[in-house]
């Protein structure tokens, strides 16, 4: 038969938010192999997008420059 005495309360999580916060904690250390491979491909992923729309952006500002100048 276990007892429960204070100390094993006293060590519990007393809140949900506690709870949730203690298994972030342990979240890193049960990551996959191939996490840094898939977060690589993320952040490449990521950089391709902000370049595309960085110019995209930059070309219709210019379209918009040249149609203004040649309309004046």
């Amino acid at each position: 038969m276990t007892t429960i005495t204070a100390t094993d309360l006293q060590v519990a999580p007393t809140t949900a938010h506690d709870a949730v916060s203690l298994r972030r904690r342990r979240r890193p250390a049960q990551r996959s192999p191939f996490t840094e491979v898939l977060e690589a491909r993320r952040q490449h992923t990521l950089q391709v997008a902000a370049v595309s729309s960085g110019i995209l952006s930059v070309t219709v500002a210019a379209s918009a420059a040249i149609i203004l100048t040649l309309s004046a």
